[in-house]
């Protein structure tokens, strides 16, 4: 049963006031419409032990843990690589995403990179969620009775995810 939820909103940018997180209430608001309280609203910057430490907090008040950013290609993405092991799962390559990536660049003529490929890794047990408006997808993962969704960061990516994929795997489950 998903009573609270907990929203984690990852990266530098966002820590810094660089760039206003209105995903954590996009997300919230529609959480609300479907009666889930949201306990809490964590930002963290880019760190691996501040996001364990959060992921850690987000666990303890909530049900409904929904991470955004940190999932692209650069090294200061570290989300995936953490959740895997906050959650003791082993890491993957994704054949499907890793061939949708390279078509993508391909059809857009630009130019691939291997750094890329880190895209295309999810941790076992753990649904792909495919980004039809870039190219990190989100993943989704239960365990322990907890729910955790991570997404993108860019709004024009997480909230199509959201509204398209996550809200109707949320109904299902009877919310």
């Amino acid at each position: 049963m998903i009573d609270k939820a907990v929203i984690l909103s990852t990266g530098d940018e966002l820590t810094t006031g660089r760039v206003v997180d209105t995903n954590s209430a996009a997300i919230a608001d529609c959480l609300c419409a479907i009666g889930v309280e949201v306990a809490a609203v964590l930002k963290v910057g880019d760190d691996r032990e501040k996001l364990l430490w959060a992921f850690g907090q987000a666990r303890d008040l909530g049900d409904l843990i929904i991470g955004t950013g940190g999932l692209g290609p650069t090294a200061d993405d570290l989300t995936t690589e953490m959740v895997g092991e906050f959650l003791g799962r082993k890491w993957k390559q994704a054949e499907a995403v890793a061939t949708a990536l390279k078509q993508r660049f391909a059809a857009r003529g630009l130019a691939w990179t291997e750094n890329n490929l880190k895209q295309a890794y999810v941790f076992e047990r753990g649904d792909v969620l495919p980004n039809a408006n870039g190219t990190a997808p989100g993943l989704w993962a239960e365990q322990d009775g907890k729910v955790l969704v991570m997404l993108p960061g860019p709004p024009n990516e997480l909230q199509p995810m959201f509204i398209d994929q996550v809200l109707p795997r949320l109904a299902a489950r009877g919310l």
